[in-house]
């Protein structure tokens, strides 16, 4: 593959991400902006190839800068976080901190917001400060992973489907205790970015979202989602779904936090997430954790360096985060 006035290579077998870095080291920013332009064609065709590109060494130097390169890569416009429950900040018009989840905890591979209707056709990384341990975003070649989940598993879940359940408070000094010591449970006002029920209503509408209004004013949501599907341009399969995220379990939280989840969230009202089959039937857990070992054998990972850029076409290629220590300072965005 030739893209001009660049070099390209691979971190790994893997070939995702690839690679692209200036032929002139000392390309500008406007210059930088110009080339993205110029060449829109060439990386989005990469893109679909390999499912992740990798900016490195380039001049970008802040959150605003990173939003202009979005823009001059034209692939879509930016989607707000609606619906989405990982702890986050937004910093400037449709970019976001990563997840502010605690650094200790690893966040397996997922598409991102594949549980909604209206998911992001990409998402976008820009680190502007790498953890001095660890830190990683993982990646995950969705495509393989599809070919490689066990068939019973995946016929089960192709066939009944997958019904995601959240629930979110409205005001609580419980809940915001809980979020000072540890960011994890977010206000459906946070989910919505509005504090009108009626502007709730609307989205959950709009995404297709069944919701139930409950005692202290939380807020129930469910949606009923395909386990797989095929992307939009290629048709290839690909494996596109949250389903072990969304059972608290003590391989995805360890045991003590599994144990202090099982206490703190005793009423079936308050319960972050549940997942079930779209009967209602209980999903095996012996599934979920085929599935999370299926992700594990998966990932790639690389070191991020300051100042680059990851973009991901988010059918294709599904991403995490690894634990870290030290400072990290990852952003994010969402187009399609």
């Amino acid at each position: 593959m030739i893209i001009p006035d660049c070099k390209i290579s691979f971190l790994s077998d893997s070939k995702l991400p690839l690679v692209v870095m200036p032929s002139d080291p000392n390309m500008t920013y406007e210059q930088f902006i110009t080339w993205l332009g110029k060449e829109k064609n060439a990386l989005k065709k990469a893109l679909l190839k390999y499912g992740g590109l990798l900016f490195r060494k380039f001049p970008i130097r802040n959150e605003n800068e990173f939003s202009d390169a979005i823009k001059a890569l034209d692939v879509g416009h930016f989607l707000d976080y609606i619906g989405g429950d990982s702890p986050r900040v937004k910093v400037v018009e449709g970019v976001y901190t990563s997840t502010e989840a605690p650094p200790a905890i690893k966040i397996p591979l997922h598409n991102e917001l594949s549980f909604v209707k209206n998911y992001p056709k990409y998402i976008h990384f820009y680190c502007e400060t790498p953890s001095a341990v660890g830190g990683a975003t993982i990646l995950g070649d969705a495509r393989k992973i599809f070919k490689e989940v066990d068939i019973h598993v995946k016929e089960r879940l192709q066939k009944k489907r997958i019904r995601y359940s959240s629930c979110y408070y409205h005001e609580s000094k419980i809940m915001e205790a809980l979020n000072k010591w540890q960011p994890s449970h977010k206000s459906w006002k946070q989910v919505f970015e509005t504090a009108s029920k009626e502007n709730v209503e609307s989205k959950c509408r709009a995404n297709d979202f069944d919701f139930q209004w409950n005692r202290n004013n939380w807020l129930k949501i469910e949606q009923l989602r395909p386990a797989t599907i095929e992307h939009p341009e290629t048709a290839e399969p690909v494996w596109f779904n949250q389903v072990h995220l969304y059972d608290f379990n003590p391989k995805l939280l360890g045991w003590w936090r599994y144990l202090g989840a099982k206490l703190f969230y005793f009423q079936d009202h308050m319960k972050l997430h549940q997942v079930f089959f779209g009967d209602g039937e209980r999903i095996p857990r012996q599934d979920l954790y085929h599935i999370m070992d299926v992700l594990d054998k998966n990932t790639v990972s690389f070191p991020w360096k300051k100042q680059d850029y990851l973009i991901l076409d988010n059918v294709l290629s599904m991403h995490g985060r690894a634990p870290f220590e030290g400072k990290r300072r990852v952003l994010a965005a969402m187009t399609g």
